[in-house]
């Protein structure tokens, strides 16, 4: 029985990462905002974790998507080179950030942030 859960856990798992994959496809990112609380519930991980294990799937969704608009030469490589500096030093204090706080208060920035992501969208 055990074994039959552990294959729907990791057929799940592949459900969310295809769907993940096509949003981060379709918008250019965006696909870990699912992946976060999804792999949360379906793993029962705590946040920290599971932000940590997106980010590494995200790097495969990039690079998968990256590679298909690198091929149908859609890329600004001044404007990567200006947000990439950026994105860099952000995501070295982001890494920071999530070692040093508590899981409850990662899940409230997370929310936050995905509130305001929202907003932002209706009103832009």
């Amino acid at each position: 029985m055990e074994n039959k859960n552990k294959f729907f856990d990791i057929l799940k798992l592949v459900g969310v990462g295809v769907v993940s994959g096509i949003i981060n496809g379709f918008f250019g990112a965006g696909g870990g905002l699912l992946l976060v609380p999804l792999i949360s519930f379906v793993q029962k991980d705590n946040s920290k974790k599971a932000h940590a294990t997106t980010l590494v799937c995200v790097m495969f969704m990039c690079i998968a998507s990256s590679v298909i608009y690198f091929l149908k030469k859609q890329i600004d490589y001044k404007l990567v080179l200006v947000c990439g500096i950026g994105s860099l030093i952000g995501s070295l204090v982001g890494t920071k950030l999530l070692k040093n706080l508590k899981n409850n208060i990662i899940d409230l920035v997370f929310s936050g942030v995905l509130i305001l992501a929202g907003v932002c969208m209706i009103i832009f």
